[in-house]
């Protein structure tokens, strides 16, 4: 029986790997005990809803209550539950939707040229007004475009930073171009921080002094708290082997900074983006420490390096299998195209043509003789198993739906115990680390949203200049802030 399970769960890998998921039903074992009682719904139809969920919903024999003195411990009676909140989740916010950002229809297929749920949440840089007057003008001249302007999922805006990932390197795809970023917040957010002023510096401190300090909207019966969104797109180019079909896909303009482009001066060019990784992060009343879910695209890196040097039929966007010595994980080289002496941050230059990051590429002697690599990633921590299980039941969904998002799978989910839990509880997070390879790359082993986020906050230099420390309740947003 072990054996015929191995077998099967290969199987399924194989066909993750190639594009689409086996639609019948999925394997469960008594290894991952709550897998028989998931809900595709918070009101537990077996169908896909447009409704959020609003707080976990435990499965099996916790029959949706969670007891008192439970310990953060990634665990297979407990994960599956934050997993499947996550799923829940990542459908409503990926629901097609009009052009107020409410959901259409009741059919998760329908409407395929409709924005998502989450695409129409605003820009966080918006709400701290932090894009340039070029970048506003064309914004507004642009409305039914996409326009991506940021290479890091960072609070700082690329016309200073450069485009980086949060460890200040950028991430380049196989195609040598790089990967661009978003990050949004849902209205609720929005409108917490705009009607208490909390966009500036001194916003934010004077409601600190008043309020001591700064706690983010949890749910509530009749609608979620606070949601931020980071997601990852990568420039899609059919021509060398990308697959369109396959990508959740947006037309889009990128907007270069005069900083960073290879001439001095600023540019602007259209093109096809596909979704490669989604940070979900959701504040509920049982979790105040937030919720953290992570997708990736299944054809971003292998599962298994040593398959993919065989494996001829899948194009990984940050793998490449032609290079046996290119190192893993590790950021471009940096190189000065031009004179950027002047600037006062280390920044990345775009070529005004692709391959855009060419500049950066890597090349190993005696492999692929004159031919240039993109970073080559690998996935340092497994995917939990009861989450791979769990994605089996997800994409199989969504496979016989015919939706594009069968192609997404869920890399984690991170929880700690509520602030207020009752001993014997262990705030710990689970799983400890937890990392997404667009968006956390090169800081895998040790990336952790918790622990990081843990850290948020803006520094604040009052009149009598003191320098006082500001935790932003584990949002990064806050460090857009003037």
């Amino acid at each position: 029986m072990l054996l015929l399970l191995v077998c099967l769960l290969a199987c399924n890998n194989k066909s993750q790997q190639i594009g689409y998921v086996a639609s019948s039903d999925p394997i469960l074992t008594n290894a991952c005990p709550t897998l028989d009682s998931i809900r595709f719904c918070e009101d537990k139809k077996d169908e896909f809803c447009s409704q959020l969920p609003l707080e976990v919903y435990f499965l099996g024999s916790l029959n949706g209550q969670f007891q008192n003195g439970y310990s953060s411990v990634l665990a297979p009676d407990i994960q599956p539950s934050f997993d499947n909140f996550s799923w829940q989740s990542f459908v409503a916010l990926n629901w097609p939707a009009d052009t107020s950002g409410k959901p259409l229809g009741s059919n998760f297929t329908n409407y395929k040229d409709s924005l998502r749920v989450w695409e129409h949440y605003t820009n966080a840089s918006k709400v701290f007004n932090t894009n340039t007057k070029a970048l506003q003008d064309l914004k507004s001249s642009r409305s039914s475009s996409k326009i991506l302007s940021q290479t890091s999922k960072t609070s700082d805006p690329v016309q200073l930073s450069g485009f980086v990932e949060a460890d200040n390197y950028p991430l380049i795809d196989k195609n040598l171009n790089f990967v661009v970023y978003e990050v949004k917040m849902n209205p609720i957010e929005e409108k917490f921080i705009t009607e208490n002023n909390l966009n500036t510096k001194k916003g934010i401190y004077d409601y600190y002094k008043s309020k001591s300090s700064i706690e983010l909207p949890v749910q509530n019966s009749n609608s979620p708290g606070a949601i931020e969104i980071k997601a990852s797109w990568r420039i899609l180019e059919a021509d060398k082997g990308d697959d369109l079909n396959k990508y959740y896909t947006q037309n889009a303009t990128i907007y270069v900074a005069s900083e960073n482009s290879v001439t001095g001066q600023s540019f602007t060019f259209n093109c096809t983006i596909g979704l490669v990784g989604l940070h979900i992060i959701r504040k509920t009343e049982e979790f105040d420490n937030w919720i953290w879910s992570t997708f990736e695209h299944i054809d971003n890196v292998p599962v298994n390096v040593q398959q993919a040097q065989t494996d001829q039929e899948t194009n990984w966007s940050f793998y490449n299998s032609e290079c046996l010595n290119c190192p893993v994980n590790q950021p471009p080289s940096h190189v000065l195209p031009r004179d950027i002496t002047k600037s006062k941050d280390t920044v990345y230059v775009w070529n005004t043509v692709a391959p855009y990051a060419e500049p950066y590429a890597t090349t190993i002697p005696g492999e692929a003789v004159g031919k240039h690599f993109g970073t080559q990633v690998t996935r340092v921590y497994p995917i939990y198993y009861c989450t791979e299980q769990l994605n089996t039941i997800w994409q199989s969904k969504l496979t016989s739906l015919e939706s594009v998002f069968a192609n997404y799978k869920l890399v984690g989910t991170q929880w700690m115990v509520p602030s207020d839990g009752t001993p014997p509880a262990v705030k710990i997070n689970a799983p400890f680390y937890l990392g997404n390879t667009t968006a956390e790359t090169y800081m895998q082993e040790s990336s952790s949203c918790i622990s990081c986020h843990n850290f948020a906050g803006i520094q604040y230099v009052t009149t009598a200049k003191d320098t006082v420390h500001i935790s932003t309740d584990f949002s990064f947003t806050f460090g857009y802030a003037q």
